[in-house]
């Protein structure tokens, strides 16, 4: 194996020039200025410089002083770096010679010689290597490979699959049974794929592109748990703030301190990852990739020319503010009486100007809202899915994963142009032991 000075200067450069023109990175400006950056350090001898806040700094142009451990970008997209060149040399790169190699917890890469088993035709070998060549033959199992005599396997086996055949007897129904159980199941599954993927108008056919990936942003259950013990809502500018999260370590109350130690967990809800799960088989079937981004890890670049999916309302992703202007329903907590307010910043005739959810009522009405919306640079769309409540987050993902049912709602809005557009809905349920029961429209706009 070529070790890592064994490769010339030249050939890297060229290696990585292959490898960032290549599809699996031309499309991500970001991962390839992150493999760019360390590989030239490297051939430049300066590993010694190579670490989490100079690539924070370089490539992310972050504050020289920013704090690794509240912003977690950099770890991310080195898995993703990762992740990344193992698909180019399963795919484009499987005849390099040369192989780039990141070992995880560090970010030096390794250029290493690409190791290729030759394969032998069984009971062959080279007469170079052997003057008696001689076919292969069966082995006698229960033997050692060292000490294996040629037999004839017939004889030795039939008593042996005799023994199988009435041991595994007493298990062949049940296992029938199962088998039963996994074809409806598959029968099912393969009829949702079919209406997913044959539904001619589709708002996951504009969610997702072929060669595209789409990210899917879920809740910071950190901040929601900071907001609840400082009784204020937090924005995204301060969210996105070193210098504000530097401010709140010199405060010596100790709930502010617990507040703190919240927002420094990377924590988010079971909901959110599961409507991510979700999103990321339906992205499979459309032919393209879902990825999953923590919210603090996640860039206004990043928004600004994908398609994004943002799981929770302001409180659980601050990212939502960044499109609340070009919304009409605007989902937010009120903090003194910790009740959820739906603003209406343009009631129509018969709508109220808000709409009111109490968690602390035992069976309360719990509100979701689904915004499909254009991103900033108008290139792609954003799906947010919002709720007063875990149970409000499913129902609003409930609704957008039902395509008949949100072409149920375009009719209802008497929308007959032959493709998705822009949209709010609002939607109500009841709060069920945390889950939420069926919905119903309150009210929608369509953007235009």
């Amino acid at each position: 194996m070529l070790s890592n000075e064994a490769v010339s200067a030249a050939e890297k450069r060229a290696l990585i020039g292959r490898i960032v023109a290549s599809p699996q990175f031309n499309k991500s400006e970001r991962l390839s200025s992150f493999l760019l950056h360390i590989c030239e350090l490297s051939i430049e001898g300066r590993i010694a410089e190579l670490s989490e806040k100079e690539i924070g700094h370089a490539v992310f142009q972050l504050p020289v002083d920013y704090d690794p451990s509240i912003d977690g970008i950099v770890r991310s997209h080195a898995s993703r770096l990762r992740r990344k060149l193992e698909m180019y040399y399963l795919r484009e790169g499987r005849n390099e010679s040369v192989r780039i190699f990141i070992p995880r917890g560090g970010y030096q890469p390794r250029f290493e010689s690409a190791i290729i088993q030759a394969t032998a035709s069984p009971g062959r070998y080279d007469s170079k290597d052997s003057p008696n060549p001689t076919p292969a033959a069966p082995i006698t199992l229960g033997e050692n490979l060292n000490t294996a005599r040629w037999s004839d396997p017939t004889a030795q086996l039939k008593g042996q699959k005799d023994g199988y055949w009435r041991a595994f007897l007493p298990w062949f129904h049940p296992i029938q049974a199962i088998i039963g159980v996994v074809l409806l199941v598959s029968a099912f599954t393969l009829v949702s794929i079919y209406r997913i993927r044959t539904h001619p108008i589709s708002l996951w056919n504009e969610m997702f592109a072929k060669q595209h990936p789409t990210i899917v942003v879920p809740g910071d259950s950190g901040v929601v748990m900071w907001q609840d013990l400082q009784q204020k809502n937090l924005s995204l500018a301060d969210y996105l703030s070193s210098s504000f999260w530097k401010s709140q370590a010199n405060l010596a109350d100790n709930k502010q301190q617990l507040a703190l130690a919240m927002i420094g967990r990377r924590y988010t809800s079971m909901v959110d990852l599961d409507i991510a799960q979700k999103i990321s088989h339906i992205a499979y079937l459309h032919n393209s990739e879902a990825l999953l981004r923590y919210a603090r890890d996640v860039r206004p670049n990043d928004l600004k020319h994908n398609n994004v999916v943002l799981i929770g309302s302001s409180e659980t992703n601050p990212w939502n503010q960044m499109f609340q202007g070009q919304m009409n329903f605007i989902l937010h907590k009120d903090q003194d009486k910790t009740i959820y307010a739906i603003e209406n910043r343009q009631p129509r005739l018969g709508e109220p100007s808000q709409w009111l959810s109490d968690p602390t009522a035992q069976l309360y009405t719990v509100y979701c809202k689904a915004s499909y919306l254009a991103n900033p640079s108008g290139e792609g769309n954003i799906l947010l899915l919002e709720g007063t409540s875990m149970a409000g987050t499913e129902c609003a993902w409930e609704f957008s994963a039902d395509q008949r049912r949100v072409m149920q709602f375009l009719r209802q809005a008497n929308w007959s142009a032959g493709y998705i557009p822009h949209f709010e809905i609002l939607l109500k349920t009841k709060n069920l032991g945390g889950d939420s029961a069926e919905s119903s429209i309150v009210a929608w706009r369509i953007i235009r």
